[in-house]
């Protein structure tokens, strides 16, 4: 019995392990043994049950949405020509449009840069003010930075797939485009 006390105490004036542990400071994780307030529920299995029920239910839904509808696809290729434009798919077409304005920059430069902005994300923000709350005041800052990264995004991947049409010329949408494409 002695033993295991001067072992309980030897981890105590250690610290707790943790996943992060080269990180230093307190961490956000609750402890197991803490008793559980009137306020909060535990996690297994009240929540589990729930993610796991809309699993299910969301995978029947695409199931029968498969089912029931025709994939969109184009017409066979023909390797003797190529479409125009030729068009990478809808997750690319961001890179693609920021690439048609300068390879440098579009290929390289912005996607390491966003690359080591997510790197350095954890490192950055490390403040437990605002933790698990939705749009907390402490955080707005970090909020609306990520938004107008996620913005600009979205907005080059509509630009790619709406605007864009033969040799890559900017079209409208309602317009139609010119020649037999």
């Amino acid at each position: 019995m002695e033993k295991k006390d001067n072992k309980a105490e030897k981890h105590k004036e250690k610290g707790r392990y943790r996943a992060l542990a080269f990180i230093k400071g307190p961490s956000l994780a609750k402890e197991k043994d803490v008793e559980i307030s009137e306020s909060e529920i535990p996690t297994w299995p009240y929540l589990i049950r729930k993610e796991f029920l809309a699993a299910i239910i969301c995978t029947i839904i695409l199931i029968v949405w498969s089912i029931l509808l025709d994939a969109p696809l184009e017409e066979l290729s023909d390797p003797t020509m190529t479409p125009n434009p030729a068009k990478a798919p809808w997750y690319f077409l961001g890179l693609q449009e920021l690439v048609s304005y300068s390879a440098f920059w579009g290929g390289v430069i912005v996607p390491t840069a966003l690359t080591l902005f997510l790197l350095a994300l954890p490192y950055v923000d490390r403040r437990p003010d605002g933790v698990g709350v939705w749009f907390a005041r402490e955080r707005m800052g970090m909020i609306i930075l990520g938004s107008l990264i996620l913005a600009g995004v979205v907005i080059t991947i509509v630009i790619g797939v709406y605007f864009r049409g033969p040799n890559w010329n900017f079209y409208w949408p309602w317009k139609g485009w010119p020649g037999p494409y």
